[in-house]
């Protein structure tokens, strides 16, 4: 399970942020996760809490926003894909091979105490 290491990873960005502003803990935290991102949302929920133990996360809300995936189609310009059609557009089947979101994976806010 990878998100165990995401989770590790946005633990140690949020911590050195901590330390820049001069908080003693981080009570919550916003992240966003594009559909495209490979990254299981559920996941990351469950291994958060084990990974944030003895941080100044411990305890922390984790927010997950999740980030639809716009693709553009030759014919139709940007459209929302469909993950069981793949990186095609779901209006006429053609490929979308640019892919404008929904690759995300941010740390969007802290909320710091």
């Amino acid at each position: 399970m990878h998100e165990a290491s995401i989770a590790l990873s946005l633990i140690g960005v949020a911590t050195e942020t901590l330390h820049e502003h001069g908080g003693e803990r981080i009570t919550a935290l916003t992240v966003r996760i594009g559909q495209w991102s490979a990254v299981v949302p559920e996941a990351l929920r469950a291994a958060f809490p084990a990974a944030a133990e003895g941080t100044p996360l411990q305890g922390a809300r984790l927010s997950i926003v999740p980030v639809p995936g716009i693709g553009v189609c030759p014919t139709h310009g940007p459209v929302e894909l469909q993950l069981a059609l793949g990186l095609r557009c779901p209006v006429c089947g053609l490929p979308t091979p640019t892919l404008l979101q929904g690759d995300e994976l941010e740390l969007d806010e802290l909320e710091l105490a």
